[in-house]
């Protein structure tokens, strides 16, 4: 069954692709948080990063461009159940990556006081930086369901042909 991709489930896939960078990137590349994940997006240089916004910045042209980008074969219950599991980990990750920016506030109110040289802000900004990593989990999870989809659907097409010819007496090829 072909599952058509509502407006807000576009919305989000192009919002994850965005804060996957920034301010997510941004925040694993920065200060203490860097050091302490090993750089975030900027390990693989400024040329890395860049061909990865090109990437992303193609995927959403595509998207808005296209009103069947995201559309998929939801084929069995696994297969759904991977596209929803993608779908949540996307809005977990999109929630934390908004939550970089009240990183202050959070730490205050988690941990009352920011601590010596303000740790509670560097372990809330680490949280952060591994909750909003979960949009990019949820992106791939997404992508290989609709990928399992499709493979299932054309490995359908593909069997039912022979099938057909076989009960018109014609044989197969």
């Amino acid at each position: 069954m072909k599952t058509k991709a509502s407006r807000s489930l576009k919305w989000l896939y192009c919002l994850i692709l965005i804060v996957i960078i920034f301010p997510s990137g941004m925040l694993g590349a920065s200060g203490w948080v860097g050091f302490a994940t090993g750089g975030g997006l900027f390990t693989g240089g400024i040329v890395g990063l860049a061909i990865l916004l090109a990437i992303f910045i193609y995927r959403i042209v595509l998207v808005v461009r296209s009103p069947h980008t995201l559309d998929a074969y939801v084929t069995s219950t696994p297969v759904k159940v991977l596209r929803n599991f993608g779908i949540v980990l996307m809005v977990i990750g999109l929630i934390g990556s908004l939550a970089v920016f009240f990183i202050r506030p959070l730490a205050l109110g988690i941990f009352g006081k920011p601590g010596d040289a303000g740790v509670a802000f560097f372990v809330m900004g680490i949280l952060l930086y591994v909750i909003s990593s979960a949009g990019l989990a949820g992106l791939l999870v997404f992508e290989a369901s609709r990928l399992f989809g499709f493979e299932a659907k054309l490995k359908d097409e593909c069997r039912f042909p022979n099938e057909r010819q076989a009960q018109l007496g014609g044989t197969p090829p």
